[in-house]
């Protein structure tokens, strides 16, 4: 409980977002991440989509934030248009969408419409 408090009480961001999710929630993410952005990320997804601690610490182990960060490029901004798909085809990696509850079988389309209804969401 000190140490909580003493990672929280200096962090005016998360703070008010602690108090957002459940006892057991917070423990998992103060006891699996480091860094206050990754707490926040974390917290933020697990109050939007209602997950429970089990599918929050599965999401950790599976290295979500992370997973999340790598899949940013900014290749829409820097890239001829004839380029782009090609560029993201070639970091493109193998990723976890359970948390979007899409059927097994979805076209590429229906994924990108449900990660931007998501993203969007999470302000």
């Amino acid at each position: 409980m000190k140490q909580f408090y003493e990672v929280y009480e200096r962090n005016e961001f998360l703070q008010p977002l602690v108090a957002e999710i459940g006892w057991s929630h917070n423990v998992v993410i103060f006891q699996k991440c480091k860094e206050a952005l990754e707490r926040a990320f974390y917290i933020k997804m697990t109050k939007q989509f209602g997950w429970t601690k089990n599918v929050l610490s599965h999401q950790i182990d599976n290295k979500t934030y992370e997973k999340y960060l790598l899949n940013q490029t900014n290749f829409d901004q820097t890239l001829p248009k004839e380029y782009q798909k090609q560029a993201i085809l070639a970091v493109k990696d193998e990723y976890q969408f359970d948390f979007l509850e899409l059927s097994d079988k979805h076209t590429e389309r229906a994924l990108e419409n449900e990660l931007l209804r998501k993203y969007f969401d999470l302000s």
